[in-house]
């Protein structure tokens, strides 16, 4: 009776131990991609080579807690960064009577006027990330 106890009590903790470290991956790991719907913003989901974050994706509405890629993310906070420093400048421009960016470099000359084009073409590069980085299904 007692070897009977101990063969049973052996096949259960083999059994538990051996489901406890089985890696189970669930279902809904396989169909995350940009639009998802998530729960908790901030969460991070690796799918294959891809890392996706939950939270509001900047160019899709309406403006719920989707996955993105982790890259739409960041190239969103580069984009707002040096919009924000695009539009500082031009509020300073136009106190002296520039009404662009592109003005106030032509104005300037130099080292300045390229640092402004340069400046205004990061800003469209961005653009063009965020669009492609941030559209559903990606």
């Amino acid at each position: 009776m007692e070897v009977f106890m101990l063969r049973k009590l052996i096949v259960a903790s083999t059994l538990g131990l051996f489901l406890a470290t089985s890696v189970v991956t669930p279902a809904s790991a396989a169909t995350i991609k940009t639009g998802t719907a998530c729960k908790k913003a901030g969460q991070t989901v690796k799918v294959g080579s891809k890392t996706y974050v939950c939270g509001k994706n900047p160019i899709v509405t309406p403006t719920k807690n989707t996955y993105m890629l982790k890259a739409c993310r960041d190239t969103n906070s580069l984009y707002r960064t040096v919009k924000s420093a695009a539009d500082d400048m031009l509020e300073q421009a136009n106190i002296f009577g520039y009404a662009t960016l592109a003005d106030l470099g032509n104005a300037l000359g130099g080292q300045e006027k390229i640092d402004l084009e340069t400046l205004e073409k990061t800003i469209v590069d961005t653009q063009g990330l965020l669009a492609k980085q941030c559209k559903k299904g990606s």
